[in-house]
C-alpha cells in the first residue's frame, strides 16, 4: 500500500480572488491508505469498517463545495451537516485554508472554517503501544514491581461529581491524587492507570505512572492493584485517538504488532453528567454484556451492549439505545452511528458501532466466558492506550 500522508508539499500557482492575484500553497496531500510500515491483518469484516481514513466532516449547517479554492468559483455541491468526504489536499490561499475533497458530485474545494479534519494516525498508535511495552520491559528488567490503580467508586446518579482538575486537565472524580513533592503539586491519576511501584513507605507509595512525566508521585498505597499482573505484558491493545475520534485494535502476531481493526469513535465531553475521556495507559479489569445508563434525573434510560471497562466509569461500548427507541432500534442506531468520528459527545465512555464493540468484546474474551453472568473478566492482559 502507498503511503497515505505525503508530508508537506509546496506547489505554488496563482488564481484570481476578489480581483487580486494570490498564491495557493498545497501544504499536505493525502491518499487515504494505510502506511507501508504498519503490518495489517484485518479481522473485522463488517460493512462499517471505515472507507475514509483521511476525511473532513461538515460541522456547519451546510458547506459549499466549489471548483476552485475561491469564494467566487463555481458551486459543485451544497454539502449538508455531519457528512464526511475523502480528503485529498490541504491548501492555503492568502491567510485562509481550503480542503480539496472528493464527493459524489465531483472533486472540489471546501472552506476550512466549515469543516473539521480527521485522520487515522496508525503510526502514532503503534508508537504509544511500544512506549507502554518499553515501560513494562524496563521495569521488569530492573525488578521493579508493576501495578495499576484501583479507585473506582460507582456513582450511578451522577451526584456531587468532583470536577477539580490538575495541570493536565484530568478531573479528580473516580481518580486518585499523586503528589509531586519536587514542585509541591498534585496530579490526578486515572483509575486503572499503569504504573511502577518505586518505594513503599508505610501507607504511602512512590510510583512512576506511564505517560506522566513527573516522577515519583506519592499516593495512598491502598489504591494499588496487582491484578491483572501487568509484569506479564500484553499482546492485545486498543488505541484511541481523541483528537481524531477514532481507534484501532492491534494484536501481537508472531512477535509483531499487527493492525486487526479500526473504527470511528466518539469520546467524552465535559458536561453536567460526565467528563472527558482520560488520556493514559490502562489495563482492562472487566467487561459487561450490557450496561445501563440514567438520565439527568437518575431514571433508567437505556442500555449499551458489549461494554469494556478501561477507567473508572469509562467503558468502550456499542452505541446506546434508549428504552423508547427499542421498537425502531435500527433507525436510531443508524442516526447515532453516523455521528461517530466527528464530535466528542459521551459522558466519559468511548462509543463504537454495536457491531465493532461486539467484535472487540469477543476478541478479548475468546472462548473463556461465563455464560451465566453479565460480568466477564479477560483471561489475558488487554491494554487501553488513549492519547
Amino acid at each position: 500500500m502507498k503511503k497515505r500522508l505525503i508530508g508537506i508539499i509546496f506547489i505554488l500557482f496563482t488564481t484570481i480572488i476578489f480581483g487580486k492575484k494570490s498564491n495557493i500553497v498545497v501544504e499536505n496531500r493525502y491518499d487515504n491508505l494505510i502506511h507501508d510500515d504498519i503490518k495489517v491483518d484485518i479481522k473485522y469484516k463488517e460493512d462499517d469498517l471505515p472507507e475514509l481514513l483521511d476525511y473532513v466532516f461538515i460541522k456547519t449547517l451546510y458547506a459549499i463545495i466549489r471548483e476552485e479554492p475561491n469564494p467566487k468559483s463555481e458551486v459543485i455541491y451544497n454539502a449538508p451537516f455531519n457528512t464526511k468526504y475523502q480528503l485529498l489536499e490541504k491548501v492555503k490561499v492568502g491567510e485562509s485554508y481550503w480542503y480539496k475533497v472528493k464527493t459524489s458530485k465531483g472533486i472540489g474545494y471546501v472552506f476550512g472554517n466549515n469543516v473539521d479534519v480527521k485522520t487515522f494516525r496508525f503510526e502514532k498508535m503503534l508508537e504509544r503501544i511500544k512506549d507502554v511495552e518499553k515501560f513494562i520491559n524496563e521495569n521488569n528488567q530492573n525488578n521493579i514491581k508493576l501495578a495499576s490503580t484501583n479507585s473506582y467508586l460507582p456513582n450511578p446518579y451522577n451526584k456531587d461529581m468532583k470536577r477539580t482538575k490538575d495541570k493536565y486537565g484530568i478531573s479528580i472524580d473516580q481518580n486518585i491524587v499523586g503528589v509531586y513533592e519536587k514542585e509541591n503539586i498534585e496530579l490526578h491519576i486515572p483509575d486503572r492507570s499503569v504504573l511502577s511501584v518505586l518505594k513503599i513507605n508505610g501507607n504511602k507509595a512512590e510510583v512512576k505512572v506511564e505517560g506522566i512525566p513527573e516522577s515519583p508521585l506519592v499516593i495512598d498505597k491502598k489504591y494499588l492493584s496487582y491484578n491483572p499482573k501487568i509484569e506479564e505484558g500484553f499482546e492485545k491493545a486498543i488505541v484511541v485517538d481523541i483528537e481524531n475520534q477514532n481507534l484501532a485494535a492491534f494484536e501481537k502476531i508472531n512477535g509483531e504488532w499487527t493492525l486487526i481493526s479500526y473504527i470511528y469513535a466518539k469520546t467524552g465531553l465535559e458536561s453536567q453528567l460526565g467528563f472527558e475521556t482520560p488520556r493514559g495507559s490502562f489495563i482492562v479489569p472487566l467487561l459487561k454484556y450490557e450496561m445501563g445508563y440514567r438520565d439527568i434525573y437518575g431514571a433508567d434510560m437505556g442500555i449499551a451492549r458489549y461494554a469494556i471497562r478501561f477507567s473508572g466509569g469509562g467503558y468502550l461500548h456499542g452505541t446506546p439505545v434508549d428504552h423508547v427507541e427499542v421498537d425502531n432500534e435500527d433507525f436510531f442506531l443508524k442516526q447515532k452511528e453516523d455521528g461517530l468520528g466527528t464530535f466528542k459527545g459521551t459522558r466519559k465512555c468511548i462509543r463504537n458501532t454495536v457491531s465493532h464493540a461486539k467484535f472487540l468484546f469477543d476478541w478479548i474474551l475468546g472462548d473463556e466466558r461465563n455464560q451465566n453472568s453479565n460480568y466477564q473478566k479477560p483471561q489475558e492482559n488487554v491494554m487501553f492506550i488513549i492519547f
